[in-house]
């Protein structure tokens, strides 16, 4: 059971480190063709591959730890339905003094662990995957304005309102995917309490 919960949480996490550190990566690629340094760069064949693919692992891990200093969700806030099923976590885990954001750590901690559909944890690594990109592409936007205004509006400006348009799509969907992930595991919480797992 356990090999089982961790092999899940690492294959959903290492995954979704790679695909940021991937469109990061082909993102600074697209950048340096901008900037005509592209030859800085290292060729990419098969003898390069290995060392593309670790930068790119690496590079997932760094804009990850961008976005949780930067995306900052308010997770002290629950609506009424989320309290009333915060309160029977409080029962039932017997913590009488704990703040609904501690609460939300344990029924989120008892979800992932008993999470047999997977839902809980796919959810949250959906949302870490947008995030991750919305990270890239809100840097994107800043380098592109600056790079559009330094050229006197070119042609580039095109690649500016695609990575403007790309950044609000990727918001909107980490907040919705943040959501789901709360509500999955809430729900799962009170399935379990319920059957008694």
């Amino acid at each position: 059971m356990q090999d089982k919960i961790f092999s899940k949480f690492n294959i959903y996490d290492q995954i979704g480190y790679l695909m940021v550190g991937g469109i990061g990566l082909l993102v600074v690629i697209v950048d340096f063709r901008f900037l005509n340094i592209s030859s800085l760069l290292p060729q990419f064949n098969t003898q390069t591959f290995i060392a593309w693919f670790l930068f790119a692992y690496f590079l997932g891990h760094i804009l990850q730890a961008i976005s949780n200093f930067l995306v900052i969700e308010n997770k002290s806030e629950f609506s009424a339905s989320e309290e009333e099923i915060l309160i029977k976590a409080k029962e039932y885990f017997g913590l009488e003094k704990q703040s609904s954001e501690e609460l939300y750590k344990y029924c989120y901690m008892l979800s992932s662990a008993k999470d047999i559909t997977g839902q809980v944890q796919s959810f949250n690594a959906y949302y870490s995957l947008y995030r991750g990109w919305f990270i890239i592409f809100t840097f994107e936007s800043v380098f592109l304005l600056v790079f559009v205004i330094a050229n006197w509006f070119s042609w580039h400006f095109i690649s500016l309102v695609l990575s403007i348009l790309l950044a609000i799509l990727f918001f909107i969907r980490l907040k919705r995917f943040y959501n789901y992930s709360r509500a999955k595991t809430l729900q799962t919480f009170i399935l379990l309490t319920k059957l008694g797992l």
